[in-house]
Formats: structure tokens, C-alpha cells, sequence
């Protein structure tokens, strides 16, 4: 089975701070912390509200009203070296804040609370919260590229690592999926079994964050998918499915905020494109091919076309790699579409001051000297003074560029960017 090595696990393993993880659901929160913590104690709030609480020195788990376990948290934080994990804590009543801000003074041990809401953050860290100053935050997302890429490369083939690891980046997904296919063959395959999981894990997502999953939010979220991403086009198609009153384009903008906020959709900048600062789309590449899926054959009313599903997941593609050639930069993801039709441009990578520092084309197969000439056109009329061309084929002989990428020297990268990223501390 795949496994992905995280740098999260290593920035967790080695904390002795008080924190508070939290992240969309699925992400591997608590994968991160039942493995990459030596936890004493592990207690998972309930929906009912109940505690399902485990000791490693004294297995198995327990099943505790709160104010039991609140105790026992209590005596384990009072041994020196001890990591008790609450988890689901925005399942657990503030009328407990209090006790453990109070615990928080005197405590010798490490408390980790980890949260699936995205609001948790916002309500420990208010300033009327008992919990203020305790904890510092680390977001979970999803998997890095740097990390699926090279995890997935210890095991298939460099080509096959960069197509995979879009996907790979939702943990949840993995076990039910065979590597030794394509991704949009698999994805074609499954898509009856993972569409309603997908459903299912949005829909949670929502009820996680105290909201209601209401049709226009999923109508945004599937117009995401199917590749729409400028709010005004957005506002005329919802106003035309009556589900805003007026085609207003900051009503679908607040909505797409919402989004992304909680952790399911991602804005781009926008760099030389006209009439828009925004890019909008899916932050997970599965959850936006398997609503593409679901949308585009009206409900898997009959089998989505493999070759449909390889065009949507070379965009998606295009974007990941973008978000690897920021990082190994340092600098910011954006992206161009040109004025009347020309095009875009895949990446590009801007500095602190937002100024151009890389054009790159990214193509699924091979690039050609045509490829890196019209690349380097836009890039001069554009002012953008570096161009690279990346080709998930092979590396590309082309001596118009500044840079050249293949699968092995996308791998590399990536293996760069994690051990750098293993180095951070939590928070």
C-alpha cells in the first residue's frame, strides 16, 4: 500500500508545545497525531458528546461522560512529559474552556487539541477566549505536492509519481485506489464508489462548521468543477438556476470566500489578466474530478469518458505542478489568461513585491521548440524575464529556455523542498 510521508509528522513529532491542530476534515489529522506523537493519552469527543478515551499504558479505550474525562486530562497534564490529544474538541462544550485554561497554568505535561471545524481557530483564539495564549495553531491541509511526489517516487516510476500526486494528496482516497493505472482511468473506474464518498465528505464538512450544505453552495462547488471560475460568469449562471436573487458577482465572491475559508476552495491570483484579480478553484484536484464526474454524466447516469476525465485532470495537473515550481522558488503561484483568446500562461511565479519572476509551460507529454517559442513570446511582451517548460514525458532538449524540467528533475525538487520543510517547527 502507498504510503506518503509528511513533514507535518516530523514538526509534530518533535513539539513540546501546547497546540491546536486543526484543518478540513480528511486531511489526516488525526492520522499525523496518533502516529507522529508519543500521546499518553488520546481522547475523542463524540458527536453525542461523550469521550471515547484511551490510555497507552492501559489499553483498551474507555467510553466517559465529559467531566470524567476533563479529569482524567486533568491527572494525566500533571505528570511532566506526558502529550494527552483531545480530538473532535469543537465537539467539546466552553463551559470546559475554563478548567483547561486553569490547567494550562500549572500543567507539566503537553496538551494537543485538534479540531476538524475550520471556526475552532477563531473561537480559541478570540480575544474574550479563556484559551488565548495557550496554544499556537498548525494547519493541517492537504498533503504537500513535495511530499506525495516523493513519497509516490520511492514506488512507481518519476512519471508515474508526478501523475498520481494530485491525487494522492487526499489521504482519505488511497486505499481504495490502484496505482499501477492511470489516474483518470482509475478515477474513471471508481467513480461510483468515490463520487458519493466526496458528497459525503463535503456535506461533513459543512455540518463540522455549523452550516447548513444548501444548493448554492453546491451548485458553486460543482460550476468549480466543471472548470468555471470567474464569479461574474458564476453569478449569471446561479442567478439563471434561481439561487441568488440578482447576478451580482461579490454575492458568488462571498460565497467562494466561504469556501475557501473552510478549506474547499482555493483562490489564485490572477497576474496581466483582464477584468479579474481572482482565479477560482477546487483546493483538492479529487473532490473537483469526482464532482466533475458527477456533474458532467447528469449523476453517473452513464460511465464518464475516460479521455474527458484526463483533459480536467491535466488542468489540475498544471496547477499542482505550479504550487511544486513556487515552492522550490519561494515564491508566489499565479497565473495568466491572455486577452482574446491567445491563451494562458500555466505558472507564474511572482516575487514578495508581486513583480514576474518565471513563465512556465507544463505539458502532460512531450514539449516541443514550437512549446518554448510561444513561451517565450508572451513572456518577453509580458515583461516576465525567466522561462521554463516542463514536460511529465521526458526532460525537453530545448536550448530557447532558461530552464528545462523532466519527471526524474521534478522528483528531485520535490525531495529538496521536503527535507527543507522537515526543518520547520510547528505553528
Amino acid at each position: 500500500m502507498v504510503k506518503i510521508n509528511r513533514w507535518e509528522c516530523n514538526a509534530l513529532e518533535n513539539t513540546r508545545s501546547w497546540l491546536l491542530v486543526y484543518g478540513r476534515r480528511k486531511v489526516g489529522k488525526t492520522w499525523l497525531l496518533r502516529h507522529c506523537t508519543l500521546w499518553s493519552l488520546y481522547i475523542t469527543v463524540t458527536r453525542s458528546g461523550k469521550c471515547v478515551t484511551e490510555d497507552r499504558r492501559k489499553p483498551p479505550w474507555s467510553l466517559q461522560e465529559p467531566e470524567e474525562c476533563i479529569r482524567r486530562l486533568s491527572q494525566e497534564l500533571a505528570r511532566g512529559g506526558a502529550i494527552v490529544v483531545l480530538d473532535e474538541f469543537q465537539r467539546l462544550p466552553e463551559e470546559y474552556w475554563d478548567i483547561i485554561a486553569l490547567l494550562g497554568r500549572e500543567a507539566k505535561g503537553t496538551l494537543i487539541l485538534c479540531g476538524s471545524s475550520m471556526g475552532i481557530v477563531n473561537r480559541v483564539f478570540d480575544k474574550r477566549s479563556p484559551l488565548l495564549g495557550l496554544f499556537a495553531a498548525f494547519h493541517v491541509k492537504l498533503v504537500s505536492m513535495s511530499d506525495a511526489v516523493s513519497s509516490l517516487a520511492e514506488k512507481l516510476s518519476p512519471r508515474d509519481a508526478l501523475l498520481w500526486a494530485p491525487i494522492a494528496r487526499d489521504p482519505w482516497a488511497i486505499p481504495h485506489l490502484n496505482f499501477k493505472e492511470p489516474p483518470w482511468i482509475e478515477l474513471t473506474r471508481k467513480a461510483r464508489s468515490l463520487v458519493p464518498a466526496a458528497q459525503g465528505l463535503i456535506g461533513e464538512v459543512f455540518l463540522e462548521e455549523e452550516r447548513k450544505l444548501t444548493r448554492l453552495y453546491e451548485a458553486t462547488l460543482r460550476l468549480l468543477a466543471l472548470g468555471e471560475w470567474n464569479a461574474a460568469a458564476m453569478a449569471q449562471r446561479l442567478y439563471s438556476s434561481r439561487l441568488i436573487s440578482a447576478p451580482h458577482p461579490g454575492v458568488v465572491t462571498g460565497v467562494l470566500d466561504v469556501l475557501a475559508k473552510m478549506g474547499l476552495a482555493a483562490p489564485i491570483r490572477l497576474w496581466k489578466t483582464r477584468r479579474a484579480k481572482v482565479y477560482y478553484r477546487h483546493a483538492s484536484p479529487l473532490l473537483s474530478l469526482l464532482l466533475y464526474m458527477d456533474e458532467s454524466t447528469a449523476g453517473l447516469e452513464y460511465t464518464p469518458r475516460p479521455e474527458a476525465v484526463k483533459t480536467r485532470f491535466s488542468i489540475e495537473l498544471q496547477f499542482a505542478i505550479g504550487e511544486l515550481l513556487a515552492e522550490h522558488h519561494g515564491y508566489v503561484q499565479a497565473y495568466t489568461i491572455l486577452p482574446g483568446g491567445e491563451g494562458d500562461v500555466d505558472v507564474v511565479l511572482l516575487d514578495e513585491k508581486g513583480l514576474p519572476r518565471w513563465a512556465y509551460e507544463v505539458k502532460m507529454g512531450e514539449a516541443t521548440s514550437k512549446d518554448a517559442e510561444r513561451l517565450s513570446s508572451i513572456a518577453r511582451k509580458l515583461g516576465i524575464p525567466r522561462v521554463g517548460i516542463v514536460s511529465l514525458l521526458e526532460k525537453p532538449s530545448l536550448e530557447t529556455v532558461d530552464e528545462t524540467l523532466g519527471p526524474s528533475e521534478l522528483v528531485r525538487v520535490a525531495r529538496n523542498i521536503k527535507k527543507r520543510r522537515e526543518k520547520r517547527p510547528p505553528g
